[in-house]
């Protein structure tokens, strides 16, 4: 595949959906279905930064088969573009799955529900930034996939804490942590000062407060123990894409583009880089792409804590 004509971010996120699935750490996934199921057999989860709603079908697929028989799902995404995305997918992929799907407008907020399917299920679409949220309800859990690495951890955790029941879950997968690698390698030092200037500019916050970015995974095992939360499992969840026997899927290879898409966004102009030489290997790699030869690692964590 060559570089698209267009980045869209809403796509980014479906194509990275399949390299989540199996870069998510098992262990902290089965712990985090195991405590929610032991609540009873009605959950209600609150997400934040829901994306194209890749974690709802993951955890309604898990729920299916563990005996759940509702689900209250409020998610909760700044970008509308996404939240449309969500919709829609949501509602073709329930359909798809036998479910009679049912959506209500209320006001600003859109539902669904789920009915005649192996659960009841009735998801609530908030357009907002978290910050913004005012949510009276007490879920089970939250969950935050790759998320807090964009945040001040401590602002964010102290405004969702209320929102969680005593005893409620953290799930917070695929938080970056610090390693960056595209493999074969061009030039070597030059490899390694667009991987450290690429995390240095995730601590820009953007208006957003203190950004822990490149070491957010390993922060947020302190930060969740400052507001009373209990560490139950924690594990890694690296993202490892490279050609198999058939090569890069169209997903894979539009990943790896957008990947290096971010990094040219960020870097572009920076006056510790010089501009032919970077441009010259933004343009190599990409040229790995297209020529199926790029690998790319990046060491990320996932966490489940429980609060008091």
């Amino acid at each position: 595949m060559s570089e698209p004509d267009a980045y869209s971010y809403p796509q980014y996120l479906s194509a990275k959906k399949a390299i989540d699935d199996r870069s998510l750490n098992q262990r902290v996934w089965t712990c985090f279905l195991e405590d929610l199921l032991s609540r009873g057999s009605s959950l209600r989860i609150l997400e934040v930064g829901g994306g194209v709603g890749a974690t709802v079908q993951r955890l309604v697929a898990a729920l299916e088969t563990r005996n759940a028989e509702a689900l209250h799902y409020t998610f909760v995404e700044r970008a509308p573009n996404n939240v449309n995305t969500a919709i829609s997918a949501l509602q073709t992929w329930a359909t798809e799955r036998g479910y009679q799907v049912t959506s209500v407008q209320n006001g600003n907020e859109q539902e669904q529900h789920w009915s005649n399917g192996p659960l009841e299920a009735t998801l609530r679409f908030v357009t907002a930034d978290l910050y913004d949220i005012n949510e009276r309800s007490s879920y089970d859990a939250v969950v935050a996939q790759a998320l807090f690495d964009l945040l001040d951890i401590p602002r964010a955790l102290q405004v969702l804490r209320p929102s969680l029941q005593a005893g409620g879950l953290w799930y917070l997968p695929i938080h970056f942590d610090g390693v960056t690698a595209f493999e074969p390698p061009t030039d070597p030092s030059l490899d390694a000062r667009v991987e450290r200037l690429y995390h240095e500019s995730m601590q820009e916050g953007g208006g957003q407060g203190e950004i822990e970015g490149a070491h957010s995974g390993r922060r947020l095992l302190g930060h969740l123990q400052n507001v009373g939360a209990s560490l139950l499992e924690v594990g890694g969840s690296d993202w490892c894409v490279f050609p198999g026997p058939s090569g890069y899927s169209s997903d894979e290879a539009y990943f790896l583009h957008h990947i290096l898409h971010f990094i040219e966004e960020e870097l572009t102009g920076h006056p510790d880089l010089e501009e032919s030489n970077f441009s010259k290997w933004i343009n190599t790699r990409r040229h790995h792409i297209e020529t199926e030869q790029l690998i790319y690692i990046a060491h990320q964590l996932d966490l489940l804590a429980r609060m008091p």
